[in-house]
C-alpha cells in the first residue's frame, strides 16, 4: 500500500486524450467523400479544412449541414482479468469469459454554417460558370459551429462472475469517459485573382473531458478465506483556447484544383481540472488512499498543414487530401495540487504536493481519398476511404495508479451515400463505417500488487449521415411560392 499510495501522488501520468483527429466529422459531402475537402469543399467543413475554398459555395445560404447518428460496439478483451495472478493469494485463478463486450447508439454533435456573399471589389464582375470564369473579388463570409473531435465509451452497471482453482469472483464496474472538441468562429475567402483564393478562419475551441471509473471486486472460496479490493477514480477539465486556419486554393487548370491549408498553433485562454481516486483492500491488512487535486488544464490542437488535390470533370468529382499533424507542445496537461489521505492498520497519513499531468504526442500523417459521381444532373453517388491515425505516444505497459490515458486507437474509415440537388437546395443520405483497434486499460485486482494493466480494444460502428443545405435565395423563392398559394379570408 504504501507503494501505491506513493505512486498516486507523486507519479506523473497521462490526463485521458485520444488525440484522433478526425473522430468527429464535419460537412455531409465531405463525411461521404472519405473526409476530403481540403481542395474542393462546399459544405460545412469548409471552414475547418480550408476556409479558401468557402468560395465555392454558389449563394448565400445555411448549411444546416449534418446530423450524425452511430451504432458503435466494442470489445476489450481479457477485461475482467487483464494480467497475470497472484499465486500465493489465488493460486491457479483463471477466470472464463472475461472479455467486456459493449454496444450504445448515439446522435453526434451536428455542424451549423452560415454562408455569406458579401459582393466584389474593384470593377470585376461576379463571378460565372463559364471556362474561363472572372473569380477574382469574388468574397465569402461565413460563421460556424462544429465539433471536430469527439470520443465517447460507457459501460454502466457491468457485472461479472466466474469460477476457477476453488475461487468465487463477483466484479460491479461502471464507466464513462468521453472528450469532445468544439470550434466556433468566423471564415472568410476572397479570390486574390481569376485562378487563386485565400482564406482564414478564426476559431475559439473549447475542449472538455470527463471520466468516471469504478470497479469492485470479491473473491472468496467454499470455507471462509475472501478478499475485496475497490477501485475508483474520476476527472472533469475543460480548456479554452484561441486558433486560427490559414486556407489556399489554386484552380491549375479548368478541371483541377489544389488545396492547402494550416491550422497555427493556439493561444491558450483558461482551463481548469478536478479529479478524485480511491483504493480500498479489505482483509488481512486493510487499507485505503483517498487523493483529490484541483489546477489547471491545457489541451491545445496540434498544428495541422493539410494538401489536397481535386478534379472535376464531366459527371466526376474525385479528391485526395493528405494531412500531417505536428503537436508542438504536450498534446494535454495539468498542474494540479493533490491532496491525499493514506489509511493502514494502526496508522493515518496526511499528505500534499503539486505534480504535473500530460500527454505527450508525436507527428503523424491522415489520408483520404473521395468520389463523387454524377448519373444526371439531380442525383450523385458518393464513395471514399480515409485513416484516422491517434497523435499520442504509446501507453506503457503498466499504465500508473491514478492514470487518465484511458484508450489510445488507430481507425481505418468507409463511406457511401447519395446526394439529391434541386434548384438551390441539396440532401445527402448515406453511412461511413468504421473499424477502430488499439488499448485500453483496464483495473487488475489479481495482481500482487493491484494495478491497472492494458488490454485489447476493437470497436467497429456504423454512422449514419443525414446532411443538406439551402440557399437563401431559394428559400425566400419558396416563400414567395407559397404566398402566392395562400391567400387569407376576404382577399
Amino acid at each position: 500500500m504504501a507503494c501505491l499510495a506513493s505512486a498516486l501522488l507523486l507519479e506523473s501520468a497521462a490526463v485521458h486524450a485520444q488525440a484522433n483527429y478526425r473522430s468527429a466529422p464535419t460537412g455531409g459531402r465531405s463525411a461521404l467523400m472519405g473526409g476530403t475537402g481540403i481542395a474542393l469543399a462546399r459544405d460545412g467543413a469548409a471552414p475547418f479544412l480550408n476556409p479558401a475554398t468557402i468560395v465555392r459555395i454558389d449563394d448565400s445560404g445555411v448549411a444546416f449541414s449534418v446530423n450524425f447518428y452511430t451504432i458503435q460496439t466494442t470489445r476489450l478483451t481479457g477485461f475482467h482479468q487483464p494480467g497475470p495472478v497472484d499465486a500465493s493469494r489465488y493460486g491457479a485463478l483463471s477466470l472464463p469469459d472475461t472479455s467486456l463486450d459493449n454496444s450504445r447508439l448515439d446522435a453526434l454533435p451536428s455542424t451549423l454554417c452560415l454562408f455569406l456573399t458579401i459582393g466584389n471589389w474593384g470593377d470585376n464582375a461576379p463571378i460565372e460558370a463559364e471556362a474561363h470564369p472572372h473569380r477574382k473579388g469574388h468574397r465569402k463570409l461565413a460563421a460556424c459551429l462544429g465539433s471536430l473531435e469527439r470520443q465517447a465509451f460507457g459501460a454502466t452497471a457491468e457485472s461479472y462472475s466466474g469460477d476457477s482453482a476453488g475461487l468465487h469472483a463477483s466484479q460491479a464496474q461502471s464507466i464513462e469517459r468521453s472528450w469532445n472538441r468544439i470550434y466556433v468562429g468566423p471564415s472568410y475567402s476572397v479570390y486574390a485573382s481569376d485562378d487563386v483564393a485565400i482564406g482564414v478562419s478564426l476559431h475559439g475551441i473549447g475542449t472538455t473531458m470527463t471520466s468516471n471509473w469504478n470497479v469492485d471486486t470479491v473473491v472468496h472460496d467454499a470455507a471462509t478465506s475472501a478478499s475485496a479490493s475497490s477501485y475508483g477514480t474520476s476527472a472533469s477539465a475543460y480548456s479554452i483556447d484561441l486558433g486560427a486556419v490559414l486556407g489556399v486554393m489554386w484552380h491549375i487548370d479548368h478541371y483541377q484544383t489544389l488545396g492547402l491549408s494550416l491550422s497555427t498553433p493556439t493561444v491558450h485562454m483558461l482551463g481548469q481540472y478536478h479529479g478524485t481516486a480511491s483504493i480500498q483492500t479489505l482483509g488481512a491488512g486493510s487499507s485505503a488512499i483517498l487523493a483529490t487535486s484541483s489546477g489547471n488544464f491545457e489541451a491545445p490542437p496540434p498544428m495541422r498543414i493539410g494538401v489536397g488535390l481535386g478534379m472535376e470533370k464531366g459527371r466526376m468529382r474525385v479528391e485526395g487530401d493528405v494531412s500531417a499533424y505536428v503537436p508542438v507542445t504536450a498534446l494535454s496537461q495539468a498542474d494540479l495540487g493533490i491532496d491525499q489521505t493514506t489509511v493502514g492498520p494502526g496508522k493515518t497519513t496526511v499528505q500534499s504536493g503539486v505534480t504535473t499531468l500530460g500527454v505527450t504526442g508525436r507527428p503523424i500523417v491522415d489520408a483520404a481519398f473521395g468520389l463523387e459521381w454524377f448519373t444526371s444532373p439531380g442525383f450523385s453517388l458518393l464513395g471514399g476511404v480515409s485513416t484516422d491515425l491517434s497523435a499520442m505516444d504509446p501507453l506503457p505497459t503498466k499504465p500508473s495508479i491514478g492514470t487518465l490515458a484511458e484508450t489510445r486507437m488507430q481507425r481505418v474509415a468507409t463511406s457511401l451515400g447519395i446526394g439529391s440537388y434541386g434548384d438551390g437546395s441539396e440532401l445527402l443520405l448515406g453511412t461511413e463505417l468504421s473499424y477502430a483497434w488499439g488499448k485500453s486499460i483496464a483495473w487488475d485486482p489479481f495482481a500482487q500488487q493491484p494495478q491497472l494493466a492494458l488490454v485489447d480494444q476493437r470497436t467497429f460502428t456504423a454512422m449514419l449521415v443525414v446532411a443538406g443545405g439551402m440557399s437563401l435565395s431559394a428559400f425566400r423563392r419558396t416563400l414567395k411560392d407559397l404566398g402566392g398559394v395562400v391567400r387569407l379570408p376576404g382577399k
